[in-house]
Formats: C-alpha cells, sequence, structure tokens
C-alpha cells in the first residue's frame, strides 16, 4: 500500500524510530512490512499510528490519497471558553505542574496554550521562563508541520518571544509544500497561524520582524478560491503601509469591503489591528 510507504517517509523525517512508533499499536515487524509494501494495517491501526507523528487521519489520508469515505475524521478540540482569569490561572498552573511531573511534551503544549490564553485575559506573561525555553527547544525541532502542531504554535504566540515567533515562522514556510499536500485546510489553517505571527509581531511592535515575515509570505502562491487569506495578506501589507506611512487609506478599504460583504467578525478584528497599530504610532 502506498500509504504504508508515506507513513515511513513522515517517520523518518521526524527522527521517530520504527520501535517507536508501533509501541503500543504493533508489532514491528508488522509495521516494517506494511511501510515497506509487503503487508496490510488495518485503518484503527493507521489512525493510531497517525497520532504518533502528530497527523491528523484527515491530513494522511490527503497525504496518502487514501479514500476521503474510508476514512474517520479525528477532530481533537479543546474548550477554552472560560475567560475567567483566576480559573485561567489555576488550569494553566495544574497543567504545568502535570507537564513537571509527567515530563511529556504533551502536557507542556497544553500548559503553554492555558497560559497563553491567561495573557490574553490578562495582559500578563506567567509562563516561566524555563519552560519557554524548553516549548521554544520543541517548537524548533518540528520537521513536519501537520494541524496540531499548526493549532500549537498560533495558539502560543502571545506567550514566545518575537525572535522565537519569527524563527518557528519561517520554519513553517521552508515546510510549506508538506502543508499544501496536507489537504486544503491545512493549507489554509497553515497561513492563517502566518498572518497571527505577523499580527503579534506587529501588535509587539516589532516591525523589522514583522516586515520581513511579511516579505516571505507575500511570496507563497495563494490559490483564487482562498479569498479570505488573500484580502488577509493584502490588509497584513496595508497595516505595514500605514505604519511606515501613516496613510491608511487601504487598510480602511479593506475593512470596508469586508463589511459591505457581510463578514462583521472578519472586519471588526481588522478593525481591532488597525486601532492597535495607530495606539503605537
Amino acid at each position: 500500500m502506498q500509504s504504508g510507504i508515506e507513513f515511513k517517509q513522515l517517520r523518518k523525517k521526524q527522527h521517530i524510530t520504527l520501535k517507536e512508533a508501533a509501541k503500543g499499536i504493533c508489532s514491528i515487524q508488522m509495521l516494517s512490512r506494511w511501510e515497506n509494501d509487503q503487508g496490510h494495517m488495518d485503518f484503527n491501526r493507521v489512525l493510531k499510528l497517525c497520532e504518533r507523528i502528530s497527523l491528523s487521519a484527515t491530513e494522511y489520508i490527503a497525504l496518502a490519497k487514501l479514500d476521503p469515505q474510508d476514512h474517520i475524521a479525528l477532530i481533537l478540540e479543546e474548550s477554552w471558553n472560560n475567560h475567567d482569569k483566576n480559573y485561567l490561572k489555576k488550569l494553566a498552573q495544574a497543567a504545568l505542574n502535570k507537564y513537571e511531573s509527567s515530563q511529556d511534551p504533551f502536557d507542556l503544549d497544553y500548559a503553554a496554550i492555558a497560559y497563553s490564553l491567561y495573557y490574553k485575559t490578562s495582559q500578563h506573561n506567567i509562563f516561566p521562563i524555563a519552560q519557554q525555553n524548553e516549548l521554544n527547544h520543541q517548537l524548533s525541532k518540528i520537521t513536519v508541520w501537520g494541524h496540531e502542531f499548526l493549532s500549537l504554535f498560533a495558539n502560543v504566540i502571545p506567550i514566545i518571544s518575537p525572535r522565537i515567533i519569527y524563527q518557528i515562522s519561517v520554519q513553517v514556510i521552508s515546510n510549506i509544500s508538506f502543508i499544501k499536500k496536507a489537504g486544503e485546510g491545512t493549507f489554509h489553517f497553515g497561513i492563517a497561524a502566518l498572518f497571527e505571527a505577523v499580527i503579534g509581531l506587529i501588535t509587539n511592535s516589532q516591525f523589522k520582524f514583522a516586515d520581513k515575515l511579511l516579505t516571505r509570505i507575500n511570496q507563497i502562491d495563494l490559490p483564487d478560491n482562498e479569498m479570505l487569506l488573500i484580502v488577509g495578506r493584502k490588509f497584513l501589507n496595508a497595516i505595514l503601509t500605514f505604519h511606515n506611512t501613516a496613510n491608511d487609506e487601504a487598510a480602511v478599504s479593506i475593512i470596508h469591503f469586508l463589511t459591505n460583504m457581510d463578514m462583521q467578525t472578519t472586519a471588526a478584528y481588522f478593525l481591532q489591528i488597525l486601532n492597535q497599530v495607530k495606539a503605537l504610532n
């Protein structure tokens, strides 16, 4: 099966051994045969193996060109709807305590997301420096940027340094070919994460980093059917133009366009960004 060969390539790219990938799912021999197109792997095991290399089922299906009717979508969504600062602070500390006990990178990820949400509600970054460094190291080692890791990056932008935001964004861009192959949804999410990185840099007055990153993003081909991404990129360019020239005409024009298209949520978000930059200028 071509799917096993594709899995092998992605596993090796992440430096995951056969033993590590197979642990608790199947025998090493079974995985080896499947990867070399010499055996069969039932779909439930395939899904578990996908999780092991941080891919969703939908991404793996797109990469391996499997029949979409055969898949069971794995959607892992975390609900962070309670914006009570005290609650979020306790949640973040509990997640960090769990990580310190388990040393499981996934626990670090959850802790980082919780601390990031706390920052969004309080404007105070209390994520410990030691764990920030561990998170930076983890992000820097990612070689396959699937939806899970893109989501992690997008969510922790508020609590990582501008230098790391730029560095990780460059890694994502260097992996854009894989992200495109992983499907339209992953590509859209990847570009949106890069936009959030630019916004994070801009709102922290890191305009040189933002300009360098946006210059790279401008070189990515966006398909015509990704209109929101096209408009979003134009808006970010307009924001930097405003910062450099004090001319907000292009940015305001895009916000009016979105309002006329009944895209009120996006228009309001863009207006918020424009107002933040005006306050910085």
